[in-house]
C-alpha cells in the first residue's frame, strides 16, 4: 500500500487546503493521473498519483488543510492484489448498495450524472434544491449553482486558503508598521497627449509604474524591506504589482524592474497579470517584490490607503484619472487631466518629508513626461 503525502509547495509555509478531489475511494487510478488539487497561501498544485491500483481511503477531506508530509490517501498498488481485489470489491458492492437504497428512497431526484457530481462539489443537497422548486420544475446547471451560492451566503464560511492569508498578511502589516499616507495630485495633460501619439499603445498603468521605477532610482531610501530590527535598502527594484482575481490579491513581481525600457516594462506588466489571471503564476514569482503599486482606478476610485505589503518600506496607490478646470496665463478657463497618487510608508524608518520629497519627484516625471522618453 502506497501513502500519497503532501509535498513542500512553498519555503514559507508548510500548510495546503484540499480544494477538490478528482478521484473517489474504491476508484481505479494510473500513473500520472490527477488525483486532487490542493492550494498553498499562493498558488494552486496538483497532485499527480505515482503508481497505477486504487484508491483505498481518502484522509484529508475537500476542504480540510493538511500539512507537508500529512497522508492525503492510500492506494492500493499490484503488490496488494488479494488486499486490492477485496477493496475494490467491498467498495463496488457499497455502492452499489448505496445507489439502491437511494433509488428506493422517495427522497431520490433523478438528474444527469454530470449535475450530481456538480453537486456534491458544491455541497448541494439535490432534495434542499428539488424542495424549493415548483412541481415538475427540472435541475439544471444553473439551478445547483445558484442554489450553492445562496446557501454559502446565508450560512457562511470559514476564512481558507488565499483569503486567509491575505487577511493574516494585512493583519500583521497593520500591527507591525507605523503606516502613514501621503497624497498628491500630478497633472498628465501633456503626458495623455504624448500617450495618445507614441509609437506603441500602452495603458495608463504602464506609464506611472515606469513613472514610479525612475523616481524610486532617485530616492533608493523608498526601495526596501524592514523585518524585525533589520532596515534593507536594496540596489535592484523588484516590483510587486497588486492583481485582483477572483481567488483573491496577488502580487506578482517584475524583478529588475529598473533594467527595463519603457516598452519592456509595458510587455512584463502585461505578462505576469495574464499569468495571475490564468492561474500559470509560480509561487517564486509571488515573492521578493521590494515595492509595490496597487491601481484602483477603473474602479472610480481616487484617493485611498493602499496598505504596505510586508516587508517592504511602501506602496504606491493609484486612483482614477479626472478632468478638471484651471486658468491658463491669459485667465482663460482651460480643461486638464489629473491623477491621484496615494503613497503608503512606515514611519519607524521613512519621515514624511523624505516621502514627500519622492513624490515630488514622481509627479515632476509624469508632469514631464519627455524625462521618461
Amino acid at each position: 500500500m502506497m501513502e500519497v503525502k503532501l509535498p513542500r509547495f512553498d519555503e514559507d509555509n508548510d500548510q495546503s487546503l484540499v480544494i477538490f478531489w478528482y478521484k473517489q475511494e474504491g476508484e481505479r487510478v494510473k500513473k500520472g493521473d490527477v488525483l486532487l488539487e490542493v492550494q498553498t497561501e499562493k498558488v494552486v498544485n496538483e497532485i499527480e498519483a505515482e503508481v497505477d491500483g486504487y484508491i483505498h481511503e481518502i484522509k484529508i477531506k475537500r476542504g480540510e488543510v493538511a500539512s507537508v508530509n500529512d497522508v492525503l490517501c492510500t492506494i492500493l498498488t499490484e503488490n496488494d492484489d488479494e488486499s486490492m481485489e477485496n477493496i475494490r470489491d467491498e467498495k463496488v458492492e457499497n455502492k452499489k448498495e448505496k445507489r439502491k437504497e437511494e433509488v428506493n428512497s422517495d427522497n431520490f431526484v433523478r438528474v444527469a450524472p454530470r449535475l450530481r457530481k456538480l453537486a456534491q462539489q458544491l455541497d448541494v443537497n439535490l432534495i434542499e434544491l428539488q424542495n424549493s422548486l415548483n412541481k415538475g420544475s427540472k435541475i439544471t446547471e444553473e439551478m445547483i449553482r445558484n442554489f450553492a451560492d445562496k446557501t454559502q451566503s446565508i450560512q457562511g464560511s470559514p476564512l481558507i486558503g488565499i483569503r486567509q492569508t491575505i487577511a493574516t498578511r494585512m493583519k500583521n502589516s497593520l500591527m507591525n508598521t507605523a503606516q502613514l499616507t501621503e497624497t498628491t495630485y500630478a497633472d498628465v495633460t501633456e503626458l495623455a497627449n504624448i500617450r495618445d501619439h507614441f509609437k506603441q499603445k500602452m495603458s495608463w498603468n504602464s506609464w506611472i509604474i515606469y513613472a514610479t521605477v525612475q523616481a524610486l532610482k532617485n530616492h533608493p531610501y523608498m526601495n526596501g524591506t524592514f523585518e524585525g530590527d533589520y532596515l534593507n535598502i536594496e540596489e535592484k527594484i523588484h516590483l510587486g504589482i497588486a492583481t485582483d482575481t477572483d481567488d483573491g490579491l496577488f502580487v506578482p513581481v517584475i524583478f529588475d524592474a529598473h533594467e527595463k525600457s519603457l516598452i519592456e516594462l509595458n510587455d512584463k506588466i502585461s505578462q505576469v497579470i495574464t499569468d495571475v489571471l490564468n492561474k500559470k503564476i509560480t509561487p517564486n514569482q509571488l515573492t521578493g517584490s521590494t515595492f509595490t503599486v496597487t491601481n484602483l482606478g477603473s474602479f472610480g476610485i481616487h484617493f485611498f490607503t493602499p496598505i504596505i505589503n510586508p516587508p517592504e518600506l511602501a506602496i504606491l496607490g493609484i486612483g482614477a484619472i479626472e478632468t478638471y478646470l484651471s486658468l491658463d496665463e491669459d485667465g482663460e478657463v482651460i480643461e486638464r487631466k489629473r491623477i491621484p497618487l496615494s503613497l503608503t510608508f512606515d514611519h519607524q524608518v521613512i519621515d514624511g518629508a523624505p516621502a514627500a520629497r519622492f513624490l515630488q519627484t514622481l509627479t515632476s516625471y509624469l508632469e514631464s513626461p519627455s524625462k521618461l522618453l
